[in-house]
């Protein structure tokens, strides 16, 4: 017998009996978008390297050392070239809005996309090398109101989907007029203790300093000692960042300041922001997060353009719920139609008209004794079956509740009403809005 093959390392297969849960964040994430009037924007699961290295920064662990990079062996040079898939989407979607001229557009632009992101990463506990994110970016507005909105957004769907005790922490690291002088001023600092620093702080303190704080092995009393980026913003900095939150307190958004946060790619500028759950602050516990990136379309060769988004992790949230013991929904009732001969066609046009109702429905295409047919709907987890026999030659079919085993003759017409209480009339007149 062959070897069995094993899904890759860092990876899993989602099963039928975890959908419900992907399913209900996934809807949330779809209604808010629409209710905060965003876009759908789709871009490729892969991009050049290079697009990475200048967005992200070649010192960003996203960029050194969790790329899923790859080649073209053959073909154009373009083709020859150093690809990556996509380990975010923030570079790959600001790449679009310079490529195809999304300027001229009547802005700010609000975007939003839903998809699988790859990086190559030490599998734990939620941290999967392919992973699903709900991202969200406004491009062309530089006021702090949107830095308000965004994080209120992203707060809004922890609540709907039911998690509790989200908090958003928020820091501001400055723009290119003040943050020189607080990379000084974390040079100056680190480097008196630098043989209290990671092989991979060290080498950050000559590239990013910033990303010194972001080093997970960082002693605690090292980084409640180290310079805050609060003490050396501008005054236009320290105004917007403000601004932002004051109006996070009028809206009543649950957050705190956290001037150790800078997150951990280069493009971030002022505001930057994490979701947690509250008493889980650990970094492998960020539910999501984001940050301004007012620089970042310049950086790629458009023209200047103020950024700010956010992606929040599916898959996190999903745990988190776990956690918590969320009830979901339940699904919705199914219909078995089953039969009791060779009636399949008949099946298939009753099943058709509960799916004109709106219904779930499964026929059942064997020719098995009708005995296990409801028996195989019930296990399946149908609500009720609809038997198609000889009655239906005068216009009825047997409705059986699989739960109580009760069972009577319905008019063909009316076994939607008999199933859901509404008639046909009202369904269509529904679906007609």
């Amino acid at each position: 017998m062959a070897k069995t093959i094993g899904a890759p390392r860092g990876t899993r297969d989602l099963l039928p009996e975890a959908t419900p849960a992907w399913d209900r964040v996934e809807a949330v994430a779809r209604d808010l978008s629409r209710r905060y009037a965003f876009d759908r924007i789709e871009i490729p699961l892969f991009e050049r390297v290079e697009l990475f290295a200048r967005g992200l920064g070649e010192s960003s662990d996203a960029v050194e050392k969790e790329m899923f990079r790859v080649g073209g062996a053959r073909g154009s040079e373009e083709e020859r070239a150093e690809w990556a898939l996509r380990p975010e989407p923030t570079a790959g979607i600001v790449r679009a809005f310079i490529e195809h001229g999304m300027h001229v557009r009547p802005g700010p632009l609000r975007l939003t996309m839903i998809g699988p992101m790859f990086r190559y990463d030490r599998p734990q506990a939620g941290r999967y090398r392919q992973f699903t994110q709900w991202d969200v970016e406004v491009l062309g507005d530089a006021g702090p109101a949107v830095d308000a909105e965004l994080i209120e957004l992203a707060m809004r769907f922890y609540r709907d989907v039911g998690l509790s005790d989200a908090v958003a922490r928020v820091n501001s690291i400055g723009d290119a007029a003040c943050r020189p002088a607080y990379r000084q001023a974390l040079v100056d600092y680190f480097t008196g203790h630098v043989e209290r620093l990671t092989d991979d702080s060290r080498r950050r303190l000559e590239v990013n300093p910033l990303r010194v704080l972001d080093d997970k092995a960082l002693p605690e009393d090292l980084a409640d000692g180290a310079p805050r980026a609060s003490d050396h913003l501008c005054a236009d900095c320290r105004a917007h960042f403000r601004t932002v939150l004051d109006l996070l307190d009028g809206l009543g958004v649950r957050h705190v300041v956290d001037h150790r946060l800078v997150r951990g790619l280069d493009y971030y500028t002022r505001t930057a922001f994490e979701f947690v759950i509250a008493g889980r602050e650990g970094q492998q516990q960020a539910l999501g997060g984001g940050g301004r990136y007012d620089g970042l379309a310049e950086l790629l060769g458009g023209r200047s353009t103020p950024g700010i988004g956010f992606g929040i992790g599916l898959d996190r949230t999903v745990l988190a719920m776990e956690e918590q013991g969320i009830a979901l929904p339940p699904p919705p009732a199914v219909v078995a139609v089953v039969g009791t001969g060779d009636d399949h066609a008949d099946r298939l046009r009753v099943a058709a008209t509960l799916r004109d109702a709106g219904l779930a429905v499964r026929p059942d295409g064997t020719s098995r004794k009708l005995g296990k047919q409801l028996e195989s709907a019930a296990k399946a987890g149908a609500r009720w079956a609809a038997i198609i026999g000889e009655e239906l030659a005068a216009g009825e079919v047997i409705l059986r509740d699989l739960e109580t085993g009760e069972q009577r003759p319905v008019a063909a017409d009316q076994l939607v009403e008999a199933i859901t209480g509404r008639s046909a009339s009202v369904d269509d007149a529904m679906r007609s809005r």
